[in-house]
């Protein structure tokens, strides 16, 4: 008997609405953007989404029944974490499918973002505690 084969998933970046709808439209699967701030490694003028381009794109992709990544791949500075844990605030609020981390210590509160805003018909639940052996 063959094994079946996987066809891997197409995902590209959009730094802009219009990068992304292009990416859409000639067959990524999946597409990541950033905020217009420093919670995005490329933050550059000119590119990445604000929440209504964010929105925009989102909807635009989710309607064509793509997926949509937020990288929020830079590192939180000088102890304050908290524009990232907006970052992570804002991709549950706009409804992306996953979040990009840099920052491991935002993961805890990534997945408590991901809970809060998960839809009341949904049944997650923390994972088991670590244990050790």
């Amino acid at each position: 008997m063959l094994a079946s084969r996987t066809v891997p998933e197409l995902v590209c970046p959009a730094g802009s609405l219009p990068a992304l709808k292009a990416a859409v439209d000639n067959g990524a699967d999946t597409v990541y953007l950033g905020l217009k701030n420093d919670t995005n490694a490329r933050n550059f003028a000119g590119l990445n989404f604000d929440d209504t381009t964010a929105r925009t794109g989102i909807r635009y992709a989710h309607e064509r029944g793509r997926k949509v990544l937020m990288a929020i791949n830079t590192y939180a500075q000088g102890g304050d974490i908290s524009r990232w844990q907006r970052a992570v605030d804002e991709a549950a609020d706009l409804g992306v499918d996953a979040v990009i981390l840099a920052d491991l210590g935002l993961m805890a509160y990534a997945r408590g973002a991901a809970i809060r805003n998960c839809a009341c018909t949904c049944r997650c639940k923390a994972p088991p505690p670590i244990t050790k052996p």
